[in-house]
């Protein structure tokens, strides 16, 4: 064994505490005091004082203090090394005897110290962290042994329980908005009726290619709108267009004549009050034949949209577009893309009524563009929060409202409660709300961007919002039991 000399243990580094517990005097006399624990990354450090001013030890007696950490369910987690302290005449012997190597402890201790000689002197102890320090006691063992082994004794006592402070579990709030109600639910539909026409001419005649089909899809639109007992139409919106082939100003008298004889038609098949109709007429479609063309994989391609975003002189732009290819890619255009061009374009205002929460859930299945956010906030709200029905039912709202901050807020808030922090991240960026912000302080723990998820919970508070302001408190609770 290796011999042992008398000395005193110096501590050489200090940590700031974060658990203190007042002195424990054991049955020997020796206080233990100032003990605390410390963290220093993923390591635990427990320090204590030890005094044997007023320790009653005979001058032949030996006491060994072993420091350990008991679990809850009174195991030892950890044994660390003895701090043996002796009176005058037993340490000479036990000096003595460690020269010869006659006196063997189980363990080598830490510390061997003359009665005489303690005042206070600092132990440190570490080990790794584990949760079970936060339900763990330290302890130590006092051994008393008498120079003829009468009179010994072993005795335990605490002298921090817990070590840790208990784990804090924090319970974060997600936010959602609750849409204003919508007083008057205001409604529009589009739809384009693709006539054909006889050259140059804008008498509608039904029986002329497929204009059956078209005025039938008509008639099916107008009708199921107007005997739709949710809703009031208030408006009908006609523009008319023409395709960019031939004279310009042809062009808009035509698309103008085509307009007004579709106004006609309803008016005679539906007779529709005149002054809830509106028309206007656009001449050439140069939007609709750019937005067809970028959608198309042609050779042309780029050379057709730069010639129609940067040549303004019409006739200019027209002649450039038939030397594409020597005039293929024109007929090509004139063929299969401008017919659809040449049309009527018809919006149909309404206002839908009010539904109550029954009713609510049935629209929703069937025409939830008729339903107002908020209406869709209760139904969403009638669900439990982890049902199918709850999640759908926001994704609606997202579908129905794309252009809606509160839609999207709501539905980042359901994809945070199932877990989809990176979808919830992605539709929480950009929205302007402190609503928003708290939830991206939460996607952020879920992360572990810890600082970050601080400042947007900071942000939040800043703006009034409350719930932010206590997930804050939450976080900083939490973050003073980790690593």
């Amino acid at each position: 064994m290796k011999k042992l000399k008398l000395y005193i243990l110096a501590i050489l580094i200090s940590f700031p505490a974060f658990y203190m517990q007042a002195q424990v005097i054991v049955n020997s006399g020796i206080r233990f005091s100032s003990v605390e624990v410390n963290r220093n990354g993923n390591e635990i450090l427990m320090k204590f004082s030890i005094s044997s001013i007023n320790a009653n030890l005979g001058t032949q007696e030996m006491v060994v203090l072993t420091p350990a950490v008991k679990s809850a369910t009174g195991s030892i987690i950890r044994e660390f090394p003895p701090i043996v302290i002796t009176g005058d005449v037993r340490a000479k012997a036990l000096s003595r005897a460690l020269g010869f190597g006659s006196y063997e402890f189980p363990v080598a201790p830490q510390l061997i110290i003359k009665e005489s000689m303690t005042n206070d002197i600092p132990i440190m102890l570490n080990m790794p962290y584990s949760e079970e320090l936060h339900n763990a006691t330290l302890i130590v063992k006092e051994e008393r042994i008498g120079c003829a082994c009468e009179n010994e004794y072993t005795n335990e006592y605490d002298l921090l329980r817990p070590i840790l402070p208990p784990i804090f579990n924090p319970n974060y709030n997600v936010s959602y908005i609750t849409p204003p109600v919508e007083e008057v639910k205001r409604r529009s539909e589009t739809y384009n009726a693709r006539l054909n026409f006889r050259l140059n001419r804008y008498e509608i005649l039904r029986d002329f290619e497929n204009n059956a089909a078209v005025l039938a899809e008509v008639d099916k639109v107008i009708n199921e709108v107007r005997n739709d007992k949710n809703l009031t139409v208030n408006e009908f919106q006609i523009t008319g267009y023409a395709s960019p082939e031939g004279n310009f100003n042809s062009n808009m008298k035509l698309s103008e004549n085509r307009a007004k004889s579709f106004v006609n038609y309803l008016n005679s098949t539906y007779n529709i009050d005149p002054s809830m109709i509106k028309v206007d007429w656009k001449g050439e479609d140069w939007d609709g034949l750019r937005k067809v063309v970028a959608d198309l994989n042609i050779a042309d391609k780029e050379s057709v949209l730069d010639i129609i975003d940067n040549e303004s002189n019409i006739d200019v732009r027209k002649n450039k577009l038939k030397q594409l290819s020597g005039g293929e890619t024109y007929r090509m255009l004139l063929r299969d893309y401008y017919p659809p061009l040449r049309r009527n374009e018809y919006t149909i205002s309404y206002i839908a009524r009010n539904f109550d929460l029954n009713e609510a859930k049935e629209q929703i299945k069937t025409k939830p563009n008729l339903l107002s956010l908020n209406e869709m906030f209760i139904v969403a709200n009638s669900y439990p929060k982890d049902s199918r029905e709850f999640r759908e039912t926001f994704d609606i709202a997202t579908r129905i409202y794309p252009d809606s901050p509160i839609a999207r807020m709501n539905t980042a808030s359901s994809a945070l409660e199932r877990g989809e922090t990176d979808m919830a991240i992605s539709q929480l960026q950009g929205i302007d709300l402190p609503e928003a912000w708290n939830n991206l302080a939460i996607a952020y723990i879920k992360k572990k961007d810890y600082e970050r998820a601080r400042q947007y919970f900071q942000r939040a508070s800043d703006a009034g919002l409350g719930i932010a302001t206590e997930n804050a408190d939450q976080l900083s609770k939490w973050l003073d039991t980790q690593f």
